[in-house]
């Protein structure tokens, strides 16, 4: 089976994160990177289009692909979908299961993930406590026609990578809302912060490839720790 061009840039990107690339400061040439994974220079390009709009190459033409500064250890990067276990890699992640359960849209989430009311949804709130301290609240849903099974261990990994390498889901794009706001008094308790704090919310519309939405969510952010980084590549 060939391998895909999104097979090969999430490799290239292991390889980046974990330093692979450091002393040279670049990739290697595409020509290298067809021989190496055994594909076109097209599917090559593809893949090498990923890692540019995830901020972490940029290419000079007539001289390569160089490696971006590193500068995302800290940060959520608004150009992924992929979550706190990505963005914050190296600090220290832990979940906690606040609910999980099936439930039916009602009038206010149908319209969210355009479904009618009464659809068959996972939902899901976590607490996301990073380096010891609570981070984030993430409250999710997910069309269960689509995510057909959600556990709690799934849920304490990385739902993402549960989505994409055992659902097999094709995941297109997203569109983030962010904002600032009060907390109410029981997200103040899980974030370790006072009622009257401002929080810092993104939500996420979440759509296939083929444009069908199937997760909405919100999270909100300890407004002490939370930094948002979105690499623009102008063109």
């Amino acid at each position: 089976m060939a391998v895909k061009y999104k097979e090969i840039a999430e490799r290239l990107e292991h390889d980046i994160r974990s330093g692979t690339f450091n002393q040279v400061k670049k990739l290697p040439t595409e020509e290298e990177l067809m021989k190496q994974f055994n594909v076109s220079r097209n599917t090559i390009r593809k893949a090498v289009s990923q890692l540019v709009h995830r901020g972490y190459v940029y290419q000079v033409q007539g001289s390569g692909l160089f490696l971006r500064e590193e500068s995302s250890a800290d940060y959520i990067n608004l150009g992924s979908l992929r979550g706190l276990t990505q963005d914050l890699s190296a600090k220290s992640i832990e979940t906690n299961i606040m609910d999980l359960c099936v439930l039916e849209a009602d009038e206010g989430l149908a319209a969210q993930l355009r479904c009618a009311p009464g659809t068959k949804l996972y939902y899901l709130k976590r607490l996301r406590i990073v380096d010891k301290e609570p981070f984030s609240i993430e409250i999710s849903y997910f069309k269960k026609e689509i995510v057909p099974y959600l556990n709690e261990e799934i849920a304490s990994n990385s739902v993402y990578e549960y989505l994409i390498e055992d659902l097999q889901l094709h995941i297109g794009f997203a569109d983030k809302v962010i904002s600032c706001e009060k907390v109410d008094a029981s997200s103040a308790e899980l974030l370790h912060i006072e009622p009257d704090n401002p929080a810092l919310i993104i939500e996420n519309t979440v759509c296939l490839a083929n444009g069908t939405i199937f997760e909405w969510s919100k999270s909100i952010f300890h407004f002490r720790k939370a930094k948002i980084l979105n690499r623009i590549n102008f063109k």
